[in-house]
């Protein structure tokens, strides 16, 4: 009976965030895919798919929101590891202040951050207005022209400087669970810094990067405010920004929802394929 009583407890706990979850995914989700798919009449039809994936804004938007969340996240892994390790080698007792000097670009609002990188990057910005003092040229760089390698640069690199703390983090609190006594027998064998780092820390802080990295590709590929601060839709098109454009500009909600369920089959596709890879890893 008692056994019972607990089962029933657990089912019920778990039924309200299953209801939560049935309102607000899957009912939007089955809505969207309905509205994508359907004309005015409701018959089911593919038109509004055919419009949008014609459509070179929103072909556009494809290479782009696979392009900068790869890189991306390439960028704030290599980051975030070396800050992590030179936080845990360099700086002994001012670890605590560095570290929280570090979450300032995260903890800053999103826009606040976005509005602040356009000031710096912008033609008449302060980056150019610091490289004018210093090297003299009055030569102006177009960090955030439309159409250039470097626009698309710059974009990148300040998205993955916001949530590079995130994984500084992460790596960092799993390097302090490192026993010091294995850090001790490498140097008594007459091991260097870098080795250390890369033969024994690296192994033993491979899961929680992992971990840190997933949550962060997944989050990666909503990528929607940096790009349309910086340079505006037509300029840089992610999905969701074009599904927003249909919405909004457009007026066609049809074209938004096929925009808006391209993105999420590939959140949940990305997903499912990081799960299965973090459970082969696991079983291995």
């Amino acid at each position: 009976m008692k056994h019972w009583a607990q089962q029933r407890m657990i089912y019920g706990l778990a039924a309200v965030p299953a209801l939560l979850f049935l309102l607000f995914q899957i009912w939007p989700l089955g809505h969207a895919i309905q509205t994508a798919f359907t004309n005015e009449t409701g018959q089911w039809t593919l038109e509004p798919a055919r419009r949008v994936w014609g459509d070179p804004l929103f072909r556009r938007s494809l290479g782009y929101s696979f392009l900068i969340p790869v890189v991306s996240v390439a960028l704030e892994a290599g980051a975030g590891v070396a800050m992590a390790l030179w936080f845990y080698f360099g700086l002994g007792r001012a670890r605590g202040f560095w570290r929280t000097i570090a979450l300032i670009p995260f903890a800053v609002p999103e826009i606040v951050y976005l509005l602040t990188m356009k000031l710096v990057f912008r033609q008449n910005g302060y980056l150019n207005s610091l490289l004018w003092h210093v090297g003299g040229s009055e030569a102006t760089v177009g960090w955030l022209e439309p159409g250039t390698p470097l626009m698309v640069g710059v974009v990148i690199l300040v998205d993955a400087w916001r949530v590079t703390p995130i994984v500084l983090l992460i790596v960092l609190a799993a390097l302090e669970q490192v026993p010091e006594s294995y850090l001790e027998a490498a140097r008594i064998d007459g091991a260097s810094v870098g080795q250390i780092a890369w033969r024994i820390l690296t192994p033993l802080i491979l899961p929680a990067l992992l971990v840190a990295l997933a949550l962060r590709a997944v989050d990666a590929f909503r990528i929607f405010a940096t790009p349309l601060v910086l340079v505006g839709i037509d300029a840089l098109p992610v999905l969701t920004s074009v599904a927003y454009h249909y919405q909004e500009f457009a007026r066609d909600g049809a074209a938004a929802n096929v925009a808006a369920l391209t993105l999420a089959f590939t959140l949940l596709l990305l997903t499912g394929l990081t799960l299965l890879g973090m459970k082969r890893r696991r079983s291995s």
